[in-house]
């Protein structure tokens, strides 16, 4: 797209008639109009008879004095009729809880300074958004607004961008011609929803069957909240003392940002009626039997908690865990709200850091609310060109983690689609509601036998950002630096990393108060998708290992090797409870290898990429002998990720081998994996991965913990292929 984008005349935008152009899958380029030198509260004043309205809804909420200063901020200026229509809307409506919501007359000056507050931080970023870049996403882009709402900018078949489906954007003011960041002119206020999840689906009749089965299981409710609460029922707030980083860091003084409440949110696949139908289900009785021909045998595949006690029913008791309709709808359902732009960490233009290398390709594996299972997210990007490609759910290639050549992915007959999967239909997704959004899928979602023996039968990385879903749930995760530091009060602009209060996560638990967390905000990270969680100090915690199908796995963490990575011990347990835990090894010094160092290499028989000529094989050997691996060669740090395609020959692999972190040896170090053994899990029950340093009084200790490698035996043990390359 061209990068000199609308800029609508302000006549024209007065008397605009909007003419739908099918087909146009660009922006509409005609009626340019510049200004120079001013700051976006002086554009806003400038032209007061177009933005009157919106002019006093500034004043009143405070935020015109802010969009006079120096910054970076976006602006999106609804036009006087559309402030009108939006405060009739308000005024007549007629589900209003409140008399006329409150309004105490059909006009701007009938809005409270509250409801002035709430409209002006919703159209108001803390950072610059770019027209092409980030708000002209043919599929949808999450936009981060001052509220700590977003919405959902889609680029129309039409060539209009729309906010949150209504709200057309008529022109741009944009950086350069305004001294702190971009305007926008939009002919409506944004839209937001109060209502959750349920009652968003009622609005959309395209699901209708899909919500008459949720509601008979009687699981609408268990979609309804929306931010943790205290036992009196109050908001949790949170707070941290200490809110600087790693003492003898570089960011040691800075004042990092603490959130200080925590929502709930969820996301929920659907069925459309049409994809229901394409099925052969057409009611609600159709969908009853085809849940008992997917459900009424799973027990066969699935180890759920309670089995012996609790077998699957093929009857009427719709509100029972395990009654087959109820299964169905459960495994729907993440308790992490996020849109189609943060289901993975996908290439576009708003993830500048996006770190995957050599063909790598963004996947994660979210819990979901059928009792101890995982649904896999994944986007195939085949030759990586960058372009938007489909997002697939439990999609399964056969040999999907393992290579058959040396340094590469491995020949395509090797890994053939054994299961396609559930596709989400990008253009009917982003149903957003309060608490989350909805997402269309193009065929029924089952947790058939083909997931925990195919889909999930494979290396599981699993990523920190997805084990904790209050990271997601509060826009933590796959934040921008400049997004974090919009929320930082203390110093504002500083978004390197959020400070993480030890009673956040409802799956880590920290055994002393020594620990301190951070998690580092997307950035040019050795870390997988950029970004990771960390801390320091004495730490002592457990992190809950995600559910996964019952069998033995050699388990694995990767890590920085820092001086003051300390010595760490892990266990695993069958609770958070320490006394169930069991040491998984000998203590492990974190510290090394320092590849400058003789005796680190000799302790764990690291070689240089320097040093070989079998492209590490033999080296792979002997580092595994001593309980390491190497980092995987699918990732980088974002500054240095020139290489995204996959690559054809080992050759090449080392002719461009410091774009990867497998071989990056910058630091005197390289990212290592830690085997730390091999464990037997059962699916039915709970484990905790404990993290203790064994150091004390030693206030710069560090530790980082990006991502826990679950691996079948099987898969580690093949004659035929390896798997530890990407």
């Amino acid at each position: 797209m061209n990068k000199n984008i609308i800029k609508i005349a302000l006549g024209t935008v007065l008397g605009m008639t909007v003419t739908l152009t099918s087909c146009n899958k660009e922006p509409d380029e005609s009626n340019l109009y510049t200004f120079t030198g001013q700051t976006i509260q002086d554009y806003l004043e400038a032209n007061d008879s177009v933005f009157h309205k919106f002019n006093v809804i500034m004043q009143r909420a405070g935020y015109d004095r802010m969009m006079a200063t120096w910054g970076q901020y976006t602006c999106y200026a609804p036009v006087n009729g559309g402030v009108d229509r939006y405060i009739d809307s308000l005024y007549n409506d007629p589900l209003a809880k409140e008399e006329h919501n409150g309004l105490t007359e059909n006009s701007v000056y009938g809005l409270s300074d509250e409801q002035c507050k709430e409209i002006a931080r919703y159209h108001l970023s803390a950072m610059s958004y770019d027209f092409v870049e980030d708000l002209s996403s043919y599929s949808g882009k999450e936009i981060t607004t001052m509220m700590n709402t977003p919405f959902i900018s889609k680029l129309g078949d039409d060539g209009l961008v729309r906010f949150n489906d209504v709200a057309v954007v008529t022109g741009q003011q944009s950086d350069g011609e305004l001294t702190n960041g971009n305007l926008y002119t939009i002919t409506d206020v944004i839209p937001r929803t109060t209502q959750v999840v349920s009652e968003v689906f009622e609005r959309h009749p395209e699901f209708s069957l899909f919500l008459e089965a949720l509601t008979t299981c009687g699981l609408a409710d268990s979609i309804a909240v929306s931010q943790k609460l205290n036992d009196d029922g109050t908001p949790k707030s949170y707070t941290l003392d200490n809110i600087n980083g790693r003492p003898g860091s570089s960011m040691a003084n800075g004042q990092y940002y603490v959130p200080t409440e925590c929502k709930i949110k969820f996301t929920v696949f659907a069925e459309t009626n049409d994809v229901f139908a394409a099925a052969g289900i057409n009611n609600f009785a159709d969908l009853k039997a085809k849940c008992v021909e997917w459900y009424g045998n799973a027990a066969q595949w699935y180890d759920y908690p309670g089995k012996a006690e609790h077998p699957i029913s093929t009857g009427d008791d719709y509100d029972y865990q395990y009654n087959v309709v109820n299964m169905f709808v459960r495994y729907h359902i993440i308790k992490a709200g996020m849109s189609v732009s943060k289901l993975v960490y996908e290439r576009n233009a708003s993830n500048e850091n996006w770190n995957f290398a050599f063909g790598g390709e963004p996947f994660d594996y979210y819990e979901t609310m059928l009792p101890h299972t995982l649904v896999k997210i994944w986007q195939p990007l085949y030759h990586n060109t960058g372009t938007s490609t489909n997002i697939w759910l439990n999609r399964w290639r056969e040999h999907n983690t393992l290579t058959d050549e040396v340094g590469t992915f491995g020949s395509e007959s090797t890994h053939q689609i054994r299961n396609t999967g559930c596709m989400i239909v990008r253009r009917e997704s982003n149903v957003q509601a309060y608490n989350g959004y909805i997402h269309s899928i193009n065929a029924p979602l089952i947790y058939d036998n083909d997931v925990p023996n195919g889909v999930l039968h494979e290396r599981l990385r699993m990523d920190t950002g997805s084990l904790f879903y209050e990271l997601i749930n509060n826009d933590i995760r796959f934040a921008t630096s400049a997004e974090i530091g919009a929320k930082n009060i203390s110093s504002p602009g500083e978004g390197t990393m959020t400070r993480l209060p030890l009673d956040y996560f409802d799956h880590l638990v920290s055994y002393n108060s020594k620990t301190q967390l951070a998690w580092y905000t997307q950035g040019p990270w050795r870390a997988w998708n950029a970004d990771q969680l960390s801390g320091w100090g004495e730490n002592d915690f457990a992190l809950r290992l995600p559910p996964v199908p019952t069998g033995n796995y050699e388990i694995r963490i990767i890590y920085p090797p820092m001086a003051a990575g300390g010595l760490q011990q892990y266990s695993i347990g069958s609770s958070s409870n320490p006394s169930s835990m069991k040491p998984l090894g000998i203590p492990f010094d974190a510290r090394y290898p320092n590849t400058t160092l003789q005796e680190d290499r000799d302790a764990t028989g690291y070689l240089l990429s320097t040093e070989f000529d079998d492209y590490g094989v033999a080296s792979d050997l002997v580092m595994r002998n001593h309980g390491y691996m190497r980092a995987p060669a699918s990732f980088s740090r974002g500054t240095y990720n020139q290489v995204k395609t996959p690559i054809e020959s080992p050759a090449d692999l080392i002719a461009t081998i410091s774009n990867c972190c497998r071989y990056e040896e910058g630091y005197g170090t390289s990212m290592m994996r830690k085997i730390l053994g091999t464990v037997y899990l059962e699916q039915s029950k709970e484990y905790w991965l404990r993290l203790k340093n064994l150091l004390t009084n030693y206030d710069q200790l560090g530790f980082s913990v990006d991502f826990v490698e679950l691996v079948p035996v099987d898969i580690v043990n093949s004659q035929d292929y390896t798997e530890d390359w990407y």
